[in-house]
């Protein structure tokens, strides 16, 4: 619980950092000293172009942190609701559900983000909503099963034949009993939402020189990885971080597949 704490306070600190800290123009190019080595005015360097390479990273990392908030939040709250509702009503409610859980499912990310980049632009809020929908069905699909569980309880069937209201049952006490597992999921939800960020922009769809990502960098960067390794090596470092973070802080190896916390 302690190396939790310390994550999230420093992930804190990160955010904070990459929204706050001041940075150079990242359209100023300076072809008189490109590949330039770390400095006091240049914290990692310049790029090919001459551009700030720190005030570079500092861009693609609040772009990742949008799509990963947009897409976790999107896909866990959504998914977690339909998937409660899916387990607990039953019959046609369930049908129509799971029809839209395996629906996202079946259709890939990226072929998700081709359709709607050639119709919306792609853009980092737009990344956040294509991954959040593209993620429902397993949101869905783990909220069903856990719920399923927790309903054949005998303090739920207790709660139901008193007549609680059904909104009641699912927020106060089946929602709370299944929040460790979706946070469990949502951690390494996150993580691959990290990567295939990059991954999208690596191939091109999120390539923006005014507004550039940490997969648009390794792209452009690509062939100095003999002659600056840098400038290929701290973009890389930046993506594995942040998706060894979010594993980590939500990982909880005290949880069994089939571990259930009664609240009642």
């Amino acid at each position: 619980m302690r190396r939790k704490y310390i994550l999230w306070g420093l992930f804190i600190l990160f955010v904070l950092f990459l929204f706050l800290v001041p940075h150079q123009n990242i359209k100023l190019t300076d072809l008189l000293n490109t590949c330039q080595g770390c400095s006091s005015t240049h914290w990692l360097g310049t790029d090919n172009l001459g551009r700030d390479l720190f005030a570079l990273m500092v861009t693609g990392g609040q772009r990742t942190i949008i799509v990963v908030f947009l897409a976790t939040t999107i896909s866990f709250t959504m998914g977690s609701l339909l998937g409660m509702i899916s387990a607990y009503e039953g019959g046609i409610v369930k049908t129509i559900i799971q029809f839209i859980a395996d629906f996202v499912t079946v259709i890939p990310s990226l072929i998700m983000a081709l359709i709607f980049s050639a119709l919306f632009g792609f853009s980092a809020p737009m990344a956040g909503i294509i991954f959040g929908i593209g993620n429902l069905g397993q949101y869905i699909n783990l909220a069903d099963g856990l719920t399923s569980e927790i309903k054949e309880k005998e303090f739920i069937s207790a709660e139901v034949s008193i007549g609680l209201k059904r909104r009641t049952i699912l927020f106060l006490h089946i929602f709370p009993n299944i929040l460790k597992q979706l946070l469990v999921y949502l951690g390494n939800n996150a993580s691959s939402v990290v990567l295939q960020y990059a991954g999208l922009a690596f191939i091109g769809l999120g390539t923006d020189v005014t507004n550039p990502d940490w997969g648009t960098l390794l792209y452009q960067y690509r062939g100095y990885i003999l002659t600056y390794p840098r400038m290929v090596i701290v973009p890389i470092i930046a993506v594995c971080l942040l998706a060894l973070f979010f594993h980590f802080a939500f990982d909880d190896g005290r949880i069994k597949e089939t571990e259930l916390t009664i609240y009642d």
